[in-house]
């Protein structure tokens, strides 16, 4: 498979390495090679433990794929970049291993089987609910982690996980400090204000040619063309797989049976009528309503009939109570229960459920029909090719980043997956429109230092659960500045708005005495959130005796307001439970994590950290 890699091992460069190694087992053995090799692998020092590069590496990898899953296609790819990742990840291994040294200097453990348990409950590790091992290794392996590592890994995580547990249990919120936040949210404050809007003005205002050319003197480098890429990039799917897998007879008759295995052999007509409790009827109520109208079916009183004379059910009142055809697992067990032992044209008796009290009717009963194997086929087969495809490609990864960093350029890895070479168009660190310049890991490989100054292949690229990618530069454009031309028509919009403002914060100062002016608009005693303004006016100092606190503060919008704040009414601490209750658990959060961000802190502060 890799013949590329195969090719360079015959080069001069390759031999003088082998040479190297050679005569170090040769004069210092095995040790001293493998010592040479890693003796500058460390990268910082807590009291004396050492942080690797390679926990660096792996650490700012597991951080990549979570940013990846938390904010998808909408994360900013210069997170992505491999600098940032790397400092983001040592300050999270110089905190594990300080928070690590504590739990050890507290006798705290973490069991083995206790690892097993989480590892087998994890979801994503799991196939229809079962532990799938090759799922596991996949994923580890594309951390670069070993299974042992990978275990030590979730080991420290449960052990620190115990001592924010012992911090959190012992936070607690006192009642008083409810009551003053209830004060707060439910202050209403009384204001008058002028809202001035900057598209207005800056309609009436003008900007002339020598203010464009004297302000884009001074600011030239201010208005740039933003540095651009064009990439060369393969994709490779797991539908280029499907020609590597096939399905047996085995696999087939194992996936009809698990499909067929939870098929309802029976649907079940049946029409209900709902009693409710509610504010006009207590529950007894409802009951005894129930079993009058039983009383009424049984006296030969139709069904449909009293379904659209008392239902409570809106979904199915008008039609008599019709629910249509009922198949197992579509109600709730305690109408089921009663449902699927009744024979046709049978009146129940009165079943309660958690939606309040039915009478149920069976009107019919038809068995259902199961696919035979030969009709299933065809679906089966495709479901079993496209998951032993995506799995063919998960396992292929590891080849597919060895090829990628062997080779000078992209023709190997076209040629060993049998795909095309594909072009991007131009685009900046923002990235683009088409696949591979919309993702955040494509657009942060491509203006890595390792494509842009050492012309590398990029390293695998996951786009999706189906595809991967690796990239290389095509084409570079520095950044450079723009020319007055090109850059005109940004020069005027800001003028224009920086204009625009100073005229109209001159208008807000002069109308700030005119209290009675009639461009004023009272708002009394509003409350929090009522709009962007109020967010302005419940942020002010309170007023001091008859005289209001001003302010002039632009809007989100550039509008810009005047504001005098006039009244202030303090909150009551109100009867809401529910209010109360929420309020009690933010605080109670975010006093865990501040006790938990204290307690890290004055744990690295006395450590001894060397980086």
């Amino acid at each position: 498979m890799l013949q590329d890699i195969r090719d360079k091992s015959q080069g001069i460069v390759v031999k003088i390495i082998i040479g190297f190694i050679v005569v170090t087992f040769a004069l210092f053995g095995v040790d001293a090679l493998v010592t040479g090799f890693t003796t500058s692998d460390t990268v910082a020092e807590v009291d004396g433990v050492e942080i690797t590069r390679t926990e660096l590496l792996q650490s700012a990898e597991i951080q990549r794929r979570q940013l990846i899953s938390m904010m998808g296609g909408q994360i900013d790819p210069a997170l992505l970049e491999d600098t940032l990742l790397q400092r983001r990840a040592l300050d999270e291994l110089i905190q594990r291993a300080v928070l690590t040294n504590n739990a050890n200097d507290l006798n705290l453990a973490v069991s083995d089987a206790q690892v097993d348990q989480y590892l087998i409950q994890a979801e994503q590790f799991q196939t229809d609910g079962q532990f799938d091992q090759t799922k596991y290794l996949n994923f580890i392996r594309t951390l670069g982690y070993t299974p042992l590592a990978f275990k030590q890994r979730i080991k420290q995580d449960i052990l620190l996980q115990q001592g924010r547990i012992a911090l959190s249990s012992s936070e607690f919120v006192l009642s008083n400090q409810v009551d003053q936040v209830l004060k707060l949210q439910n202050q209403q404050r009384s204001y008058d204000y002028i809202r001035y809007s900057l598209a207005d003005e800056v309609a009436l205002t003008q900007v002339s040619d020598t203010e464009i050319q004297a302000y884009f003197d001074e600011n030239t480098q201010s208005f740039q063309n933003p540095e651009q890429v064009k990439l060369d990039y393969v994709i490779i799917s797991s539908v280029d797989f499907h020609d590597k897998v096939n399905v047996s007879s085995a696999e087939l008759e194992q996936a009809y049976q698990a499909a067929t295995s939870t098929a309802p052999k029976e649907e079940r007509r049946a029409s209900h009528i709902l009693i409710e409790a509610n504010d006009q009827r207590s529950d007894e109520e409802a009951r005894a309503l129930a079993q009058d109208i039983k009383s009424k079916i049984d006296s030969g009183t139709k069904f449909e009939a009293l379904a659209k004379q008392y239902s409570d059910d809106l979904g199915s009142k008008a039609a008599g109570g019709d629910l249509g055809y009922v198949s197992s697992g579509m109600m709730v067990p305690e109408f089921e229960n009663v449902l699927f032992s009744m024979v046709v044209d049978q009146v129940s008796g009165v079943v309660e459920t958690e939606f309040g009290y039915h009478l149920i009717e069976l009107r019919e009963i038809t068995n259902v029909d199961t696919p035979s194997l030969a009709e299933m086929e065809p679906e089966l087969t495709q479901e079993i090719l496209d998951r032993k495809a995506q799995d063919a490609l998960l396992s292929a990864q590891e080849d597919i980043t060895d090829l990628a960093y062997a080779s000078d350029d992209l023709n190997a890895l076209a040629t060993e997956y049998n795909v095309n070479i594909m072009h991007s168009d131009w685009f900046g660190r923002q990235g683009g429109q088409e696949l591979i310049s919309s993702n955040a890991q494509a657009i942060a490989a491509a203006f890595s230092p390792e494509l842009l100054e050492d012309s590398l292949n990029s390293g695998l690229l996951e786009l999706n659960e189906e595809q991967v990618a690796i990239v290389r530069i095509n084409e570079h454009k520095p950044q450079s500045n723009m020319s007055l031309e090109e850059a005109s028509a940004d020069v005027q919009e800001i003028l224009l708005k920086r204009k625009a403002t100073a005229s109209l914060k001159q208008k807000a100062a002069q109308m700030q005495a005119d209290v009675n002016n009639s461009a004023w608009t009272r708002v009394e005693l509003a409350s929090r959130g009522r709009d962007d303004i109020s967010e302005i006016v419940f942020k002010m100092a309170r007023p001091q005796g008859d005289v209001a606190t001003s302010k002039v503060q632009s809007l989100n919008d550039g509008d810009l307001v005047l504001v005098n704040l006039l009244e202030v009414k303090d909150g009551e601490v109100g009867e809401d439970d529910a209010q109360r209750d929420y309020i009690e658990r933010y605080l109670n959060q975010s006093g865990v994590s501040l006790a938990v961000a204290a307690h890290q802190k004055a744990l690295e502060n006395a450590a001894l950290v060397e980086r």
